[in-house]
């Protein structure tokens, strides 16, 4: 984080009341990596989610498989063969990790802006 970036958190900081500041102390912590991993298995795309890592699984495991028998293959053509299999199921794998993360990224700038949402509505609760 820049020096600039914390001259603005503090600046924010200060404009908040005691109350404010420690409902920001709360919730302005990151859950760990583990926690936010296993986020994405709640809410309305958690099956699709719990579907995405299940054919990742299927998809990691099917590279095992065609890795192994690429360095078993006796001859150039059955290695090509099954190297075509271990590219094939390495891009999958990758994709499938990718649409994990854009998840996880999805839940982490949700959070952000709930978190906003909450502070604008406390000010709006003292302006009245």
């Amino acid at each position: 984080m820049s020096n600039r970036d914390q001259d603005l958190d503090d600046l924010i900081t200060e404009a908040l009341d005691e109350e404010d500041r420690g409902l920001l102390g709360r919730y302005a912590q990151q859950p760990g990596f583990f926690a936010q991993v296993f986020s994405i298995f709640r809410g309305s795309l958690g099956w699709v989610m719990a579907l995405v890592m299940l054919m990742l699984f299927v998809f990691f495991g099917f590279f095992v498989w065609t890795l192994w028998n690429f360095f078993q293959a006796d001859d150039a053509l059955m290695a090509l063969r099954w190297g075509v299999g271990v590219l094939a199921s390495v891009q999958i794998v990758l994709f499938l990790r990718g649409v994990i993360f854009q998840q996880i990224l999805t839940n982490q700038v949700l959070r952000e802006v709930k978190r906003l949402e909450l502070q604008v509505v406390r000010a709006q609760h003292r302006d009245h």
